[in-house]
């Protein structure tokens, strides 16, 4: 099996795989969708009753436009940066699943109305390099004389959990495609050339009478081109043991850390399998 990187940039990445099947490049996919770790809210703690605020004496409602739930929702969807070599999940934490900073993070929101509490509101109890990363989401809109404080825990799991923890997004594998031209009898220049205009991602190109693809990895199978010859000049064929990866992350984990997580736990899981095997053999 050979694996190389087509395209990597810090939040997506396209592998290409050479020499393996499907199911083992699905293997791959799915891991990614499922196992791969990140830090994301977890508990939500609402302070109930009235606020005052200090510096103006005034009090405000502990109450806003939307239900707890939906707010605590929003919360856990939020991004946080995630170093794994630093946390681990509460079952494997050294604490016993009581929380320490290796295990989970603190953060709090303060903010009284009228204004909209947004993401970069979440504020970190200490590293202040665990701030959310998407600063400018918006989480509710607060009126006059409402006010929201929470405290919230982050703490590690994975999507197979729940959604929130889901690290890699737009997961998804296709092989290679190979473009085969070869002008058959009966077929004209001007049947090429219309040929070359129909493809929607534009990687046919027909001069001097005859017709070739500049990147046929581009090629989205739609079979525009084939549908377009009638005499079947065009062919599209798929590798079956060539294959892309393509997938997106969120930013917690960058496109390299989740695929370096995601090669060395499907690694470790083939192993329990050999031995499993061996050990009934």
């Amino acid at each position: 099996m050979g694996v190389s990187l087509a395209e990597l940039k810090p939040r997506s990445v396209l592998l290409e795989v050479d020499g393996a099947t499907a199911s083992q490049v699905n293997a791959i996919r799915r891991v990614l969708l499922s196992d791969v770790p990140k830090l994301a809210i977890e508990d939500v703690e609402f302070h109930l009753g009235p606020i005052r605020d200090e510096a103006t004496g005034k009090d405000y409602d502990s109450s806003t436009s939307m239900f707890d739930e939906a707010i605590a929702l929003r919360l856990g969807l939020l991004p946080i940066p995630t170093d794994l070599s630093q946390f681990r999940r509460k079952a494997e934490c050294e604490c016993g699943g009581a929380g320490c900073p290796h295990c989970q993070v603190m953060y709090s929101i303060d903010k009284k109305g009228p204004c909209t509490v947004y993401a970069k509101d979440v504020v970190p109890l200490g590293d202040a390099g665990l701030a959310t990363l998407e600063p400018d989401v918006p989480i509710v809109r607060l009126g006059a004389r409402q006010a929201l404080l929470t405290y919230a825990t982050a703490v590690v799991g994975s999507a197979r959990e729940h959604a929130k923890w889901q690290v890699a997004h737009g997961v998804g594998m296709f092989p290679r495609p190979h473009v085969r031209i070869a002008k058959k009898e009966g077929c004209s220049d001007a049947c090429l050339k219309r040929t070359a205009g129909v493809c929607p991602v534009n990687i046919l190109e027909f001069g001097g009478g005859k017709l070739t693809v500049t990147d046929e990895v581009k090629c989205i199978y739609c079979g525009a081109c084939e549908t377009s010859c009638p005499h079947g000049s065009v062919k599209v064929e798929e590798d079956p043991d060539h294959f892309f990866l393509r997938f997106e992350t969120d930013g917690s984990l960058s496109a390299r850390e989740a695929l370096r997580f995601a090669l060395k736990d499907l690694k470790r899981r083939y192993e329990e399998l050999r031995e499993a095997i061996q050990a009934i053999a």
